[in-house]
C-alpha cells in the first residue's frame, strides 16, 4: 500500500503546493480503486477554504444546547468559535490539527469511545467517506442522539465527483434511507450552494 502511495506522489507531483483538476481526478480514481483516504491533501491547510465557514454556521444553528459535541473533519475548527451554549467541543480529523484533535480516518473503523458525546457534526466530510452507513451505524450504536451533516448529493450536484476529490456518490434518497434504517429521523433539511444540510435526531425506540 505504501508503494502505491509513493508512486502516486511521484506521478502527480503531490508535494507541490497546488494540484490541477486533472491531477486530482487521476489521484481520486486511484484512491477509490484501493479504498484509501486522501491524507496528503488534508495535511495542507490551504485546502481548508474560508467560505466553508458559512456552511458550518448553518449547521451550528441546529446544535442542541447543553450537549457534548464532536466534529469530524474539524479542519480550522471554526465551529468551535461560534458555539456558546454547549458543554464541550471535541475536534476530530484525519490529521492532527492541534493537541486536542482526535485523529480518525472515517474510511476505517472508528476506534475510540463515542459514548461521551451527544452530537456529531460532519461539515463537508462525508463526500470523502466510502461507506457512510458504517459511520452512521457506529454513531447509532454509541447512542449519539443528534447527527448534523452536509453532503453533495449526486442527484443535486452534477459536478464530476472525481474532479473534486469526492470518494462517494450517494443520492439524496439513498442517504435518507441510511438515516431511516438506522433509527434517525430528519428534523430539518435545507440546501446551501446545492449542498444538502441535514439535522438528524435519533428516534425514540418506543415511539
Amino acid at each position: 500500500m505504501k508503494q502505491v502511495l509513493l508512486r502516486l506522489k511521484r506521478l502527480l507531483a503531490l508535494d507541490s503546493p497546488t494540484i490541477s483538476t486533472k491531477q486530482l481526478e487521476l489521484k481520486t480514481k486511484a484512491l477509490i480503486k484501493d479504498r484509501l483516504s486522501d491524507v496528503d491533501r488534508w495535511k495542507n491547510d490551504k485546502e481548508l477554504l474560508p467560505n466553508w465557514n458559512e456552511r458550518s454556521a448553518l449547521l451550528a444553528s441546529y446544535i442542541t444546547a447543553n450537549t457534548h459535541v464532536i466534529e469530524f473533519g474539524a479542519g480550522s475548527m471554526y465551529l468551535k468559535t461560534i458555539l456558546h451554549d454547549v458543554k464541550s467541543y471535541t475536534p476530530s480529523d484525519i490529521v492532527k490539527r492541534d493537541e486536542n484533535t482526535i485523529v480518525c480516518d472515517l474510511n476505517k473503523p472508528i476506534d475510540f469511545d463515542l459514548t461521551a458525546y451527544d452530537v456529531a457534526v460532519f461539515s463537508g466530510v462525508l463526500e470523502y467517506v466510502y461507506d457512510i452507513e458504517s459511520v452512521v451505524k457506529t454513531l447509532r450504536d454509541a447512542n449519539i442522539n443528534q447527527i448534523i451533516l452536509s453532503y453533495c448529493c449526486s442527484d443535486i450536484v452534477t459536478l464530476t465527483r472525481a474532479k473534486n476529490g469526492w470518494l462517494s456518490d450517494y443520492n439524496r434518497l439513498e442517504l435518507e434511507a441510511i438515516f431511516f434504517n438506522n433509527g434517525y429521523e430528519i428534523k430539518n433539511y435545507m440546501e446551501w450552494q446545492q449542498q444538502s444540510l441535514f439535522n438528524l435526531i435519533k428516534k425514540n425506540k418506543h415511539s
